[in-house]
């Protein structure tokens, strides 16, 4: 079982893709390896059809039938370390792909294909900023489900 982060675009900086790497190598030889895959943005200029694009490369790249599904979207659900932890643990067997999408945002379609919806917050996070802090709550994940000291109770 893996866990993968999925994002459109690549890191804006090398302090960027440092402090991703941190919390993957943090990972490996752990319950769920991360990875992170940075899928090709579309270059499109019509909003609808760039979406579409995009959503197609993801399907073709995290087929429904080999990953469960978790998109990050501003209507998503909010919850705490401690109830994704749990949310995870309890509903989500085998491999997760966790989704940020590209500057447009997501498909609606591909959105309704998702296993849950899931916001960072009611504030708004550049690709980079959203990137860091969802490897690092991956992470806290982690240590909660072992127990880990890492997040405190």
């Amino acid at each position: 079982m893996k866990w993968v982060l999925a994002v459109f675009g690549k890191a804006g900086s090398p302090f960027i893709a440092d402090e991703v790497d941190k919390y993957v190598k943090r990972l490996r030889g752990g319950m769920f390896p991360l990875e992170v895959v940075e899928l090709k943005e579309s270059k499109l200029d019509d909003r609808v059809q760039s979406l579409a694009q995009e959503a197609a490369l993801f399907e073709k790249k995290f087929p429904k039938s080999e990953y469960r599904r978790v998109i990050l979207s501003e209507e998503g659900k909010l919850m705490d370390t401690v109830k994704l932890s749990d949310t995870l643990r309890d509903r989500f067997p085998g491999n997760i792909v966790f989704l940020i999408g590209s500057a447009y945002g997501i498909d609606e379609g591909l959105k309704k294909t998702a296993d849950l919806l899931l916001s960072l917050s009611p504030l708004t996070f550049t690709h980079d900023h959203a990137r860091v802090i969802m490897a690092e709550q991956l992470y806290r994940v982690q240590m909660v489900m072992q127990n880990h000291p890492y997040h405190h109770r």
